[in-house]
């Protein structure tokens, strides 16, 4: 989708505009890896319409603004005050994004943001409902590093691995687990115990029944494009996962986290120090997925 060579000549122009934005710390939110990525799909796709799912402080909004000129902008949160950029212009909803009508949207031109940490399964019904074509899925974590469903899952054909770690001082989550382990047949048939010095380790795949599969399968058939947006320096899985590495002694495991070669290196950017420190502390594969036409 994009030559290295662009993606290389580009970045420099888009990190003045990334000096520029009005939320330096966006903590939870997405950082510069995934806003240059965001950055270039929207100036490649050139949607009319812009749907925003998972607003946080705002800095999305602030970017898709910078990325396009003539765009109307949907930007869906469940808490809106978390927000600190507003735009008189754009639209904000307060309920899921399933909860609104978009049949006068020309799907063609309309593209939606998925960065909302809702299961990507719990999507496709109604991606398919109301016939939409352009999607980018920000938290798009390979099986094993996350607890629910991702488009990298569905379209490389996985069953979904979850992870847990409880603390035995967590006396809440250690009672649910137990509830769980004692009298749900499903969880406890498809679940590996590891017993640590202070915590437990859980390991467990949820099983698909033949409707999700059916799902997971007629969505297969209906991606025209996958593209995964390469990082821009080098992935640092370490970084990314150092709080669950310390917390939990876990090593992580290099051959099942697969990502693109970067797109240059530190020592060429020269950037400030606020921005080199947001490196390797985010970078999930985030993709962009174009679906053929819809004709039911």
């Amino acid at each position: 989708m994009f030559r290295k060579s662009y993606l290389k000549k580009n970045l420099r122009s888009f990190i003045n505009i990334y000096k520029q934005r009005p939320i330096k710390n966006n903590y939870s939110g997405m950082k510069i890896d995934h806003s240059y990525a965001l950055f270039c799909l929207l100036k490649k796709i050139k949607p009319k319409y812009v749907i925003e799912s998972g607003v946080w402080k705002g800095h999305t909004t602030w970017l898709i603004k910078k990325a396009l000129k003539d765009v109307k902008i949907y930007s869906i949160d469940i808490n809106l005050k978390n927000i600190d950029v507003f735009f008189k212009d754009v639209e904000y909803l307060n309920k899921d994004i399933t909860k609104y009508n978009w049949n006068k949207l020309n799907k063609n031109k309309t593209l939606i943001i998925f960065d909302d940490h809702v299961c990507f399964s719990k999507r496709l019904n109604f991606i398919k409902k109301n016939k939409f074509k352009h999607l980018i899925f920000d938290d798009n974590l390979p099986n094993g590093f996350i607890s629910y469903y991702t488009p990298k899952m569905i379209y490389e054909n996985q069953i979904l691995i979850v992870k847990k770690y409880i603390k035995f001082t967590n006396i809440s989550r250690i009672f649910h687990f137990l509830i769980d382990f004692l009298f749900n047949r499903n969880f406890y048939k498809h679940t590996k115990i590891f017993l640590n010095l202070g915590f437990l380790k859980i390991i467990y795949s949820k099983k698909i029944n033949i409707k999700l599969n059916r799902k997971f399968s007629d969505f297969r058939k209906r991606i025209l494009f996958y593209y995964e947006f390469p990082p821009i320096t080098k992935f640092d899985l370490n970084k990314r996962f150092k709080k669950v590495s310390f917390n939990f002694n876990e090593k992580i495991d290099y051959k099942k986290y697969k990502v693109k070669k970067p797109i240059t290196n530190l020592k060429n950017l020269k950037l400030d120090k606020d921005i080199t420190n947001e490196f390797n502390e985010q970078y999930s594969n985030i993709c962009y997925i174009k679906l053929k036409r819809f004709l039911n």
